[in-house]
């Protein structure tokens, strides 16, 4: 896959909404297929769910370069494996120097907290590392992420964010957007257990 050529076409609301509709498109009708590609191409199946989400954020990433004369489920499954093959490269590699590796972040989970976690009050719920990371994702990645953290439903939060000015329209398909490109976003800045890479 081609990366991007501006690196503001990765947050930009416009290419935002393109590479969602794209996404939805092309890629998300094969998601099942590209889970049984990871299931067969990891050696490790305590990575399949990992390497799983890192395609997806991959194609998600670059699906604008995605040729509509190409046999899409061929060009699924190509991409999908290569993507793999790098993936498992740099697994082993992890495992050999003791990296961490993907982020599993306790502190950031993808089910609601047991604990009240609101706009408000969140600086008291995560440590500094993860709480300077918030802060550098900005306001509009952290809030959506946030109000998914506190168990708040997608339509919850959009309406929420609508009202506190942060969406300018009631869109599911930015709110989604927002959320996913927050835990990638934090996935960079953050090990797995939330502490700040060494690179940041």
């Amino acid at each position: 896959m081609r990366k991007a050529d501006s690196s503001s076409y990765l947050t930009d609301e416009e290419s935002i909404r393109t590479r969602t509709a794209l996404f939805h498109k092309y890629v998300y009708p094969y998601r099942n297929l590209i889970y049984h590609i990871c299931i067969k191409q990891t050696r490790d199946n305590d990575n399949i769910a990992d390497n799983y989400n890192e395609v997806l954020i991959n194609f998600f990433r670059y699906v604008h370069s995605y040729d509509p004369t190409r046999e899409v489920k061929t060009w699924i499954y190509a991409i999908t494996v290569r993507m793999l093959a790098d993936l498992e490269r740099k697994n082993n590699r992890f495992a050999r120097e003791g990296d961490v590796g993907a982020m599993k972040m306790e502190q950031l989970p993808d089910e609601p907290c047991s604990e009240d976690v609101t706009l408000e009050n969140y600086r008291d719920m995560f440590g500094d590392e993860v709480l300077e990371a918030l802060e550098r994702i900005g306001r509009k990645y952290r809030e959506a992420l946030l109000l998914q953290v506190a168990g708040y439903k997608l339509e919850e939060i959009m309406e929420i964010l609508y009202q506190r000015g942060c969406l300018k329209t009631k869109n599911l398909e930015t709110t989604k957007s927002r959320i996913f490109l927050a835990k990638k976003k934090l996935k960079e800045m953050l090990t797995r257990d939330g502490k700040r890479k060494e690179n940041e």
